[in-house]
């Protein structure tokens, strides 16, 4: 089972401009030696038959305190000047660290629970996924590209008043925190969207359940979800 092209430059990291199919290809947690591979036999022989040439692009993502190498089909035809295609797993956002599921639960676990905070929502999120790390910071900067994303009426790019950028001890400047207006915002947003239905279920039911909806979007919007 697959799904339609999307050209993303954001998350691309090897080409200007890549076409990714995603594909449903299992689990992560059900590959060996911690290397997950997607294969498509049928659209890879008509991409070699388009002329194509196939080559390997890799991802790392990881989750129950491993480090996993998930291994994509990437096929380009530089004689037509044409983009690269990668087919992807469901669960994979090209760019970021961690699977879908693990934001989206994080994001649903922190929108419905009010009385509780960013904190209290990534350490969660960190032992129910098994991560080495999962701050507050990296809850709250995918909240912000999720509603981005989604589109809930809120100007997720702009930076308000109480947001600030903070300089790193190189003299960089970190990408600026929503700060507590907007994020109240946000939350309510993202509660409205996901309805809780994440952190009620069991660990497979939330996986599944967060892979169907990023499926879906993509398959609607041409976009990833985060």
């Amino acid at each position: 089972m697959r799904y339609r092209l999307v050209c993303n430059q954001n998350h691309t990291q090897q080409s200007n401009c890549s076409m990714f199919i995603l594909a449903f290809a299992g689990q992560l947690e059900n590959c060996k030696n911690n290397i997950f591979r997607v294969h498509d036999t049928a659209l890879e022989q008509q991409y070699l038959d388009a002329g194509y040439r196939q080559y390997e692009r890799s991802y790392i993502i990881k989750e129950q305190h491993k480090e996993y190498t998930v291994i994509c089909s990437e096929f380009r035809n530089d004689a037509k000047g044409l983009e690269s295609i990668v087919i992807i797993p469901e669960f994979l956002v090209p760019g970021r660290p961690y699977p879908v599921y693990v934001y989206l639960y994080a994001i649903d676990l922190y929108s419905g629970a009010p009385e509780k905070g960013q904190r209290w929502a990534a350490e969660t999120t960190r032992k129910y996924f098994g991560l080495e790390t999962f701050a507050h910071t990296t809850l709250g900067r995918a909240l912000k590209a999720f509603i981005h994303v989604i589109g809930g009426g809120v100007d997720a790019g702009a930076t308000p008043p109480e947001e600030s950028s903070t300089p790193t001890p190189d003299g960089d400047k970190k990408p600026p925190f929503p700060g507590v207006q907007l994020t109240a915002v946000l939350r309510k947003q993202a509660a409205i969207f996901l309805r809780s239905m994440l952190a009620k279920t069991v660990r497979a039911q939330c996986i599944a359940l967060c892979c169907g909806l990023a499926r879906e979007w993509f398959v609607e919007y041409q976009r990833f979800l985060l």
